[in-house]
């Protein structure tokens, strides 16, 4: 039922169709999906070209790997931090996250194809000995502890990616029981279901064991995601130019990474409903309660660019203000300017009217141009940051780039094919792991009821507390 003011939308749903609806919703993927596969698996094989013609050109020069280095932030931003839409409400115990929180879970997959992207840039990346970084490194000793910043952003990265895959599993264990159950698969398929629900039968301390597992795997990915982040802005970007120091740059790099994760989430989950036929589970709730979220990070966001940038405009010295050269007012403005429309201008005109917020297609586009803002960030802080060949060396930025480095046909083939990877391993993820979560539904359901006001249906929702 729909107003000009208001939006409700109510579907009555037993457990039994949820969960041969959602557990046979793969079967329905038709030619609209297959074409998606081909294309993303098409340009993922081009990224791989494009990565064996720029391999000749060796480690021992890190700026050739400057797009590819852009290419890995900015995927690591929006698919690492989109699970965080799935832990932060259930440990705030919200209902109306339970219809995306699986299509959020499902993109810590790309972990996996960004720990073997990290090799050549890590084999590129110099030695911390010499130059600005957060590791400990005097004249006594070329670096602290022993192998940064290598080793250790390698195992930070590896802890991020293993947590995230443990996260998903854990939530998916009762799916994948049911889908054992149900007999949906047969033969060698059934076989691995049943290993992956670890003898899931619904017991009491088996459910207990599940939230304690949310609990202390979504805590444990939340503070992990935080420091990669942080990691890889100080050692990729901060540390390669010379006499930066700046301790609110991470903090505006990883809110950079939960606005566009959360952006790709509402776009996923867009696609789903529009094109996926589950708008039987996939509400306008669920974007009108995101949406909020949003532009209170863009908020965020713009708060944090501007605490940090302000004390490089009133300090003044030579450094600070060749910095300001680099990365705002000189070559590379235009990206700037493009960027802060994109992140903060485009999602406050917007979500500030209520109309907009509360539609699918509304947030969702402003999720789309948060993503495409949050790749043009990357592009410049990292192309920018990689624009100083001597930047390995030295305290202090004694000259900036007249232009901005433009990427060659091998750079274009990787940024698109790592982004194209990234979708194409999601595509294959949700042919095999429910993109719904249908315990979560069907544990909503007991929850809520439908009830009149003055001839009005409305959800009533209960909290188990």
């Amino acid at each position: 039922m729909s107003n000009s003011h208001h939006v409700v939308e109510i579907t009555v749903k037993t457990p039994s169709e949820v969960n041969n609806e959602v557990l046979g919703w793969s079967a329905t993927l038709g030619s609209k999906y297959r074409l998606a596969v081909g294309i993303t698996g098409l340009l993922f094989l081009l990224g791989i070209v494009g990565f064996f013609i720029k391999v000749q050109d060796g480690f021992d020069d890190y700026v050739p790997w400057a797009y590819l280095t852009a290419a890995f932030g900015f995927v690591m931003l929006f698919a690492m931090s989109a699970p965080m839409l799935a832990i932060v409400p259930r440990l705030a115990r919200g209902h109306w996250g339970r219809p995306i929180s699986r299509i959020a879970e499902l993109w810590a997959l790309v972990g996996v194809l960004l720990l073997i992207v990290m090799i050549p840039l890590l084999l590129a990346l110099p030695e911390a000995d010499g130059r600005n970084t957060f590791w400990f490194v005097d004249k006594y000793r070329e670096g602290w502890p022993p192998g940064a910043p290598h080793i250790w952003l390698a195992l930070l990265m590896i802890g991020l990616v293993v947590n995230g895959i443990a996260l998903l599993w854990a939530a998916a264990i009762p799916d994948f029981a049911a889908i054992r159950d149900k007999n949906i698969v047969n033969g060698k398929s059934a076989n691995l279901y049943g290993k992956l629900s670890l003898g899931w039968r619904g017991s009491k301390r088996q459910w207990r064991g599940l939230r304690a597992s949310h609990g202390v795997l979504g805590a444990l990915y939340f503070a992990t995601l935080i420091w990669s982040h942080t990691m890889v802005s100080f050692d990729f970007s901060q540390s390669l130019v010379p006499g930066m120091r700046d301790s609110i740059y991470p903090t505006w790099y990883a809110l950079s990474g939960l606005q566009s994760g959360l952006g790709l989430v509402l776009v996923t989950a867009f696609i789903a409903r529009r094109f996926g036929n589950l708008k039987d589970y996939i509400h306008i709730n669920q974007f009108w309660s995101a949406a909020k979220i949003l532009l209170a990070l863009s908020l965020l966001w713009a708060y944090f660019w501007w605490s940090g940038f302000i004390i490089y405009w009133y300090g003044k010295n030579e450094t600070e203000m060749n910095i300001i050269q680099l990365f705002w007012f000189g070559a590379y403005r235009p990206l700037f300017i493009l960027n802060i429309v994109l992140s903060f201008f485009i999602p406050f005109i917007f979500l500030i009217w209520n109309r907009i917020r509360k539609s699918d297609w509304g947030p969702s586009l402003v999720g789309f141009v948060v993503i495409v803002g949050s790749l043009v960030n990357c592009i410049r802080i990292y192309t920018a940051s990689f624009s100083l060949p001597d930047g390995a060396k030295g305290h202090a930025l004694h000259h900036v780039p007249d232009s901005i480095m433009k990427p060659d046909l091998p750079d274009v083939l990787m940024v698109t094919g790592l982004v194209s990877g990234a979708i194409l391993l999601y595509l294959i993820a949700i042919r095999y792991i429910p993109i719904i979560s249908t315990w979560e539904i069907r544990e909503g359901m007991l929850y809520q009821t439908v009830r009149n006001l003055h001839k009005l249906p409305l959800k009533v929702i209960g909290k188990p507390d």
